[in-house]
C-alpha cells in the first residue's frame, strides 16, 4: 500500500514539476530532435532528446540524467536545461530510462544508460559531437546513475552533480522503504548494489572532475555535502556550488544564468 501510495505521489510531483518550467531562457536557435530509441524497441522509457546547434561546430556530448528517486519523472523535466546547456556549447543529451516499481530495479536502470551512452557514441557523428569530451550531469537519483555510470566507464571529461541522492542507504525507515521500492529482494547480498555504496567503492578515486550544486533550500543538501567530504577525502577534484534558494533541482527549474557559467566554465576547465 505504502509503496502504491509513493508511486502515486511521484506522478504527481512530475505533473506539478512541468508546470514549474520556466521557458523564458529556451532558445528557438537550438535544434531539438525528440523520442529517439537507443534500444531497437519500441519502449518510450529507451528513448532520448537531442539539444545541439546546427552550425557544424563539433562540440562536447553532455548526457542529462533526470530524477525523480528512481521511480518518477522522465526526461521531459529537464526540457529547459538542456537547451540552456545546448546554447552554452554542449550537444546534450537527454536520457528516459526505465523507472523502478513494480517491476524494474536501479539496476536495470543502469543498463539503459550504459545502452544509451553506446547509441550516443555510435551516432555522435550525426549531431557534430565530440565523443572525446563527454560529461554527465544527473539530477537528484540520476546522480546516483551518473556516478555509478562514471565509475564503471572511466572515460568520461566531467561530472555535475545536481543536489545528488548521495547518501540513499542512509539508516532510515523513509531510506529503508525507498530501497525495498527500487531494488530486488536481498539486494544488500549483490555486488552491484555493495558497488553504489561509493564510500565503499575504491573506483571513486578514479572519478573525473565533479561540480557539486545545491542550494539553501534544497531537502537534500545534507547529502551533497556529504558526497563533498567524500571526494576531499579521496583527493578528488570537484568543487561545490551552494548557491540560491531554488530548492531541490531548482536548476531545472529555473536555470539561472550565472551559476550555469560558473559551472561550465569549472567543468571545462
Amino acid at each position: 500500500m505504502i509503496n502504491r501510495i509513493m508511486k502515486s505521489g511521484g506522478k504527481k510531483a512530475y505533473l506539478k514539476d512541468l508546470e514549474r518550467l520556466d521557458y523564458a531562457l529556451v532558445s528557438d536557435e537550438i535544434c531539438t530532435v525528440t523520442n529517439v530509441n537507443y534500444s531497437n524497441d519500441d519502449l518510450l522509457e529507451h528513448t532520448l532528446d537531442v539539444f545541439f546547434c546546427s552550425d557544424g561546430v563539433k562540440r562536447p556530448i553532455l548526457i542529462d540524467i533526470h530524477g525523480g528517486g528512481f521511480i518518477s519523472h522522465d526526461k521531459k523535466v529537464d526540457n529547459v536545461f538542456c537547451n540552456v546547456m545546448a546554447q552554452k556549447g554542449f550537444v546534450t543529451f537527454a536520457l528516459n530510462y526505465r523507472l523502478a516499481y513494480p517491476k524494474n530495479t536501479v539496476f536495470d536502470q543502469l543498463v539503459d544508460v550504459r545502452n544509451a551512452i553506446v547509441w550516443i557514441r555510435d551516432h555522435a557523428a550525426s549531431y557534430n559531437a565530440d565523443v572525446n569530451a563527454i560529461y554527465i550531469v544527473g539530477h537528484s537519483s540520476g546522480a546516483v546513475l551518473a556516478v555509478a555510470e562514471a565509475m564503471a566507464s572511466k572515460s568520461y571529461s566531467g561530472l555535475i552533480l545536481d543536489c545528488g541522492l548521495m547518501h540513499f542507504h542512509k539508516k532510515s525507515i523513509a531510506y529503508w522503504g525507498m530501497r525495498n521500492m527500487v531494488f530486488p529482494k536481498n539486494y544488500k547480498k549483490d555486488a552491484r548494489y555493495q558497488n553504489l555504496i561509493f564510500e565503499q567503492n575504491p573506483d571513486i578515486k578514479s572519478l573525473p572532475k565533479l561540480a557539486l550544486i545545491t542550494n539553501s533550500s534544497d531537502e537534500l543538501k545534507d547529502m551533497t555535502y556529504y558526497f563533498d567530504e567524500l571526494l576531499r577525502k579521496n583527493n578528488i577534484e570537484h568543487r561545490l556550488f551552494d548557491e540560491g534558494s531554488q530548492g531541490h533541482m531548482g536548476i531545472i527549474f529555473n536555470p539561472e544564468p550565472n551559476l550555469i557559467d560558473s559551472v561550465c566554465d569549472y567543468i571545462r576547465k
